[in-house]
C-alpha cells in the first residue's frame, strides 16, 4: 500500500471513530407534554376587591402510565415545568372575567408543601370569558410524580359576581426524561 492511500484513509477512519463516539455518548432524551383540566366554581358574591380562594378537587396524575407511554420512568424525569395555564369560563354564558382584578395560582399534592406557578395582575374589563395567565418558572416534577395534585386560586374581584361561575382550569405541563 502506498503511504498517499493511508494518509488518506486514516483521516476518514479517525472522523467517522468520533462522529460514532460523539453521537453514541449522548444522553438520549424525550420531550412531551401533560395535561389536565379541572373545574372551580366562583359563588356570587356581594362584595367587591373581596380576595378568596377556591380549590380545585384533587387531579389525578396518571404519572406512570404518562412515563410509561413515552418510554421513560420517574426516575428518569430531568424536568417537569408548566407550559401553559388557562381559565375558561363555562357557565353561564356569555360571562367575563371582568369580575376579576387579579389571580394567583398555587400548585400543592400530599407530600409537597405549595408552590405559586402562575398569576395574572390588572386583568382588563374587557377581557371575555378566556384568561391566559403568566407562569412562574418552577420546577414541579415532585407535584407530577405524586398520585395527584391541587391547584389554589386565590383571586380579588373589583365587581360584584350575580351569579355563580364554572371555570375549567386547563393546565399543560412540559416533561424532559431520559429514555430507557
Amino acid at each position: 500500500m502506498s503511504s498517499k492511500f493511508f494518509y488518506r484513509i486514516t483521516p476518514m477512519i479517525l472522523m467517522f471513530a468520533l462522529t460514532f463516539l460523539m453521537t453514541s455518548c449522548k444522553k438520549k432524551l424525550t420531550e412531551f407534554d401533560i395535561d389536565y383540566t379541572s373545574e372551580v366554581v366562583v359563588s356570587s358574591t356581594f362584595g367587591q376587591l373581596v380576595p378568596f380562594s377556591l380549590n380545585t378537587p384533587e387531579i389525578e396524575t396518571n404519572s406512570e402510565f404518562e412515563f410509561e407511554s413515552n418510554n421513560t420512568r420517574a426516575d428518569k424525569v430531568e424536568r417537569i415545568n408548566l407550559t401553559t395555564l388557562r381559565l375558561d369560563i363555562t357557565s353561564p354564558n356569555g360571562e367575563t372575567f371582568s369580575f376579576l382584578n387579579s389571580v394567583d395560582i398555587y400548585i400543592s399534592s400530599p407530600n409537597h408543601a405549595e408552590k405559586k406557578v402562575a398569576f395574572k395582575e390588572s386583568i382588563p374589563a374587557n377581557v371575555g370569558s378566556q384568561l391566559t395567565c403568566d407562569l412562574v418558572d418552577a420546577e414541579l416534577q415532585d407535584f407530577i410524580k405524586d398520585d395527584s395534585f391541587t391547584l389554589r386560586l386565590v383571586t380579588v374581584t373589583d365587581e360584584t359576581i350575580p351569579q355563580d361561575v364554572t371555570i375549567d382550569v386547563y393546565t399543560r405541563f412540559r416533561v424532559k426524561a431520559k429514555l430507557l
